[in-house]
């Protein structure tokens, strides 16, 4: 009986001292792994300021490739050396959004159509634009019933994390990036290089997902994925020019312009059925209009 009175106290205090050892080494590898996170994700950025630079299409293709490539390489090294704290989000990125009158999942798609390629060492790029010191992706188009998905991705727009404190004493944080997307406008030319239709178009995208790591927790920071939903293009038309606009604010509080333009070639999987009456906004070019457009197409065709 006195062994049992002694062994029970002693039992007590090693199950504390180990609980507490386990609690702080637990804290510690959480703190370090957080470090270790927050300095990966400082270094893509970085390392993404100046591939956002790159002189021309192939170049930026190639750069980027290899960013995303080291950036997925460096998550699955951390997630290996943490393997208790895979999957979990970095320090500082805010809950996931709430979406007021939609569904999640649509963000949640978007995030992974376009982290999950990365992941699989797949660059889905059509096109690409600097302007605004902001880079602007066409990732891919597909065609969705009687419309098109647009897929954008738009590199280095600063992102704002506010903290409130809620009346329970709990800290909220609410994240924010100062852009504002001003529309996406089609212009269509055919094989002489002759503007042949327009489609403008205002307004935010029909998707929107800023910060992603809030969903997918491995995508990369810096990133804001967006999609547009055009109707489907004339079919007679053999390439598209593709204009994005929008503004971001800068640390001063002014307002800088992003107008990023570049051109693709038509797909038939994008276009109305030939025969098919199209709904966009057509018009025929005057004398004047088509004496302008033949020196550009010239110029166009010697590049």
């Amino acid at each position: 009986m006195r062994l049992v009175k002694f062994a029970l106290p002693v039992l007590f205090v090693a199950a504390l001292a180990l609980f507490g050892a386990r609690a702080w080494t637990d804290a510690a590898d959480t703190a370090a792994r957080n470090l270790a996170v927050e300095h990966s994700r400082s270094q893509f950025a970085q390392r993404a300021a100046v591939v956002r630079g790159a002189p021309d299409l192939e170049r930026y293709r190639s750069e980027q490739k290899q960013l995303l490539r080291a950036w997925f390489a460096e998550q699955t090294d951390l997630g290996n050396r943490w393997p208790a704290l895979r999957g979990q989000a970095a320090p500082f990125v805010p809950p996931a959004p709430r979406v007021k009158g939609g569904d999640l999942r649509e963000y949640q798609e978007l995030a992974e159509a376009g982290v999950g390629a990365w992941r699989e060492g797949r660059l889905e790029l059509q096109q690409s634009a600097l302007s605004g010191g902001l880079r602007v992706d066409l990732l891919k188009v597909t065609k969705n019933g009687n419309h098109l998905a647009a897929d954008l991705a738009i590199w280095g727009a600063p992102q704002e994390i506010e903290v409130e404190e809620t009346r329970d004493g709990r800290q909220l944080q609410k994240a924010s990036v100062p852009l504002t997307f001003r529309g996406l406008s089609l212009r269509f030319f055919d094989a002489d290089g002759k503007l042949i239709a327009e489609m403008p178009g205002e307004g935010e995208p029909s998707l929107r997902l800023d910060l992603p790591e809030r969903l997918v927790h491995d995508a990369p920071p810096g990133l804001v994925l967006a999609r547009y939903e055009p109707g489907l293009l004339p079919h007679e038309a053999a390439e598209i020019e593709w204009t994005i606009s929008a503004q971001v604010r800068t640390s001063t509080g002014e307002s800088r312009p992003v107008l990023a333009t570049f051109r693709t070639k038509n797909e038939p999987a994008w276009t109305v059925a030939a025969g098919e009456a199209w709904g966009g906004k057509e018009r025929t070019l005057s004398k004047e209009e088509e004496k302008a457009q033949k020196p550009a197409a010239k110029a166009q065709a010697q590049r």
